[in-house]
């Protein structure tokens, strides 16, 4: 009776052992399943506000990262650095408050803080700050003077072409921003000599930004 009453009780064991791996097994993977489903439903209501936001010619792109000409890179505080559209009105300001080194911020000199043509021609290590909306008076925008939006890509990213135009500016400076489906997105500046600047961040609504911008 031993022998048998030691193998029914092994067996029960067993099964009972089988029994939790599979009921962990099946609990993992349905909290597996209900993350991608939320992360999938959250990765839609953002595409769906980014292509609002995009077709409203009304967002903001919060910098964390600026990438020089040359490739070199520097983090930047979100709320010193954006790019604002509101209807045709543009608002921008730079302000590297955490430069690159001097060994790789040398190729900058010839853009110092911004693009040829639009920022005061500061060359590095300098690195003031700036805002191109305050050249005229407090608070004046720069004008927006094209805007195409292409969403054929419904997945992302979305890439707007536009130029814009300072009050200090005879020629329109060129831009290129590319808004990922995610929320996230960078902009490229285009100089009249081909070189370009890019700053990286957030794309955010108006009113969800971090900074109160001054359009009216």
């Amino acid at each position: 009776m031993k022998p048998k009453f030691l193998t029914l009780t092994m067996l029960l064991v067993l099964s009972g052992s089988m029994f939790a791996q599979s009921s962990a097994k099946t609990e993992r993977m349905e909290r597996r399943a209900e993350r991608k489903a939320r992360q999938a439903m959250e990765l839609a209501q953002s595409r769906a506000e980014m292509i609002k936001l995009v077709n409203d010619t009304s967002f903001v792109l919060e910098a964390n990262t600026f990438i020089g000409p040359f490739g070199q890179e520097s983090p930047v505080s979100s709320f010193q650095n954006y790019f604002a559209i509101i209807g045709d009105k543009v608002a921008i300001n730079i302000e590297f408050d955490n430069p690159v080194s001097s060994s790789v911020a040398a190729p900058l000199a010839w853009y110092g803080p911004g693009v040829p043509g639009i920022g005061p021609g500061y060359t590095s290590p300098g690195w003031p700050g700036w805002n191109w909306q305050s050249w005229d008076t407090p608070n004046t925008p720069a004008t927006l003077v094209s805007y195409n939006a292409d969403l054929s890509d419904t997945d992302g990213p979305f890439v707007i072409t536009g130029s814009f135009r300072t009050w200090t500016g005879v020629i329109p400076v060129n831009f290129k921003v590319y808004v990922q489906a995610n929320g996230t997105g960078r902009i490229i500046f285009y100089s009249n000599d081909g070189g370009q600047v890019t700053f990286t961040g957030d794309i955010v609504s108006p009113e969800n930004a971090s900074t109160i911008y001054p359009l009216p």
